[in-house]
């Protein structure tokens, strides 16, 4: 993933928008030291179903968000109805 240098703060205000890029293997993305964590085991299955909509597509969330609570922990957003947990 690329990094962006943002300028210097200006008067005006700015907007982002995150592009959605599908990550292939998201624990070797997210857990590079740790091959052997799975999927299962993180998100309670191999299919990572939402507890609330039952979909299984997710959005990982930036280290740097407000959404991000604890440190250390790679979150992620339910992309049909926003639950949020970490892997």
């Amino acid at each position: 993933m690329s990094t962006v240098k943002l300028p210097p703060k200006g008067r005006k205000p700015e907007f982002f928008q995150a592009e959605l890029v599908k990550v292939p293997d998201i624990m070797a993305h997210v857990y590079p030291l740790s091959p052997s964590t799975t999927l299962a085991e993180r998100m309670g299955s191999e299919d990572a179903r939402c507890p609330d909509c039952d979909d299984n597509r997710w959005w990982l969330l930036p280290r740097a968000g407000a959404a991000v609570r604890e440190g250390g922990k790679a979150y992620c957003e339910c992309l049909n109805c926003g639950y949020t947990t970490h892997l």
